[in-house]
């Protein structure tokens, strides 16, 4: 019988001195790493995404006035910059949590958008202008890049299709509403939450849209709406006109199928016409400003609306406006409190409380100048 073989045992060697000094090394090293690391040593497009607060936002000097392009443009501004707000400011109810673990706090407000075709400077700038507004408040923004439907009526499926995502998640997880803005829709005062143009609760709470008229009637280029059923079935309905009642001439095409479908009593009843410079106003001049010319935004609105372009001039416009707000100057990046829409909102809805018409409304608040 063989003998068997001679078994092996493996012997453990402790690693060599100068083997542990390599591992010191490296740990030292990565360390130091991590103790000099900045977010300004990323890329932009990675360190957007860090905490911190709208102190990194650097302002950019507003290029000298030039003439004015049109009755419509106003190159006449402050170029202070605004200070931008201390890190104790309480955060916005709006805030998306911290912690990704933390569900007791949504948005309860978000943005809808959409731009086709090939990126064009201007409007990609104008998009990009609300970046820092939905940093500070919290909203998400759903931007839409490829055609759902022919001609402009992507506008309403894309609506359907976010109020829809929405309404699939349990309730307290929703959006409460939406703005929808067209992409020529510069955000020019990032301090003014969404919140204070919704109705106030519980007695407009059969309010589901909020929209403005300009001089050829509806204008959706901006406005916003209620995350509901209601709202879902309003764009269903305003995209069913054109199969439905194609003897009704829609001249605006969409804009033209929602201002139909509003029309309708269901619809209306849940609908309120505002002053058009809350949230969609145009570009002003010094001469639409003195004479409260109602379309005209206010130094402090919200945004500014670039819908026409009979001239051809709206690149230069949104190029110019485009540098006021990433300036965020004095004269038009302030403090809600330093504008005129608190006074202007609780009063339009208290009077609209007490039975005035809306029309009636809009016409003699719009024309309010603010000081």
């Amino acid at each position: 019988m063989p003998s068997p073989l001679p078994t092996t045992r493996r012997r453990y060697v402790l690693p060599s001195t100068s083997r542990y000094i390599k591992y010191v090394l490296i740990i030292a090293f990565a360390l130091l790493t991590v103790a000099l690391w900045k977010r300004q040593d990323l890329q932009p497009a990675v360190a957007q995404y860090l905490p911190g607060s709208v102190d990194d936002v650097k302002a950019v000097e507003t290029p000298p006035s030039g003439e004015d392009h049109n009755e419509n443009t106003d190159t006449d501004t402050d170029t202070d910059t605004v200070p931008a707000p201390d890190d104790e400011t309480p955060p916005n109810e709006n805030t998306l949590p911290k912690n990704p673990a933390d569900k007791s706090t949504y948005p309860k407000f978000g943005k809808i958008t959409a731009t086709f075709g090939e990126p064009e400077t201007q409007y990609e700038d104008a998009i990009a202008s609300h970046a820092l507004h939905n940093s500070i408040h919290g909203y998400p923004h759903f931007i839409l890049r490829e055609r759902m439907m022919r001609g402009l009526w992507s506008k309403h499926a894309w609506m359907m299709a976010v109020i829809g995502q929405e309404l699939a998640k349990p309730e307290d997880q929703r959006l409460d509403w939406v703005m929808w803005h067209d992409r020529d829709v510069i955000l020019m005062n990032p301090q003014l939450p969404l919140a204070i143009f919704v109705p106030p609760e519980p007695d407009f709470g059969h309010v589901h849209m909020l929209v403005t008229n300009d001089s050829n009637g509806l204008n959706n280029g901006v406005f916003l709406c209620r995350v509901s059923q209601w709202s879902f079935k309003l764009f269903a309905s305003a995209l069913s006109i054109r199969e439905y009642e194609p003897e009704t001439p829609l001249k605006y095409t969409e804009q033209s199928g929602m201002e139909e479908a509003l029309k309708r009593p269901w619809w209306a009843t849940g609908t309120v016409f505002v002053p058009q410079r809350w949230f969609n106003g145009f570009p002003p001049n010094a001469r639409a400003l003195a004479r409260g010319k109602p379309s005209a935004s206010r130094p402090g609105s919200l945004l500014i609306h670039f819908a026409s372009n009979r001239d051809g001039l709206r690149p230069e416009r949104l190029a110019h406006w485009g540098e006021v707000a990433t300036s965020r100057t004095k004269e038009w990046d302030k403090p809600l409190n330093e504008t005129g829409y608190s006074k202007e909102i609780a009063e339009f809805w208290q009077r609209l409380g007490k039975g005035e018409s809306q029309e009636a409304l809009v016409k003699a608040i719009g024309v309010y100048k603010w000081t």
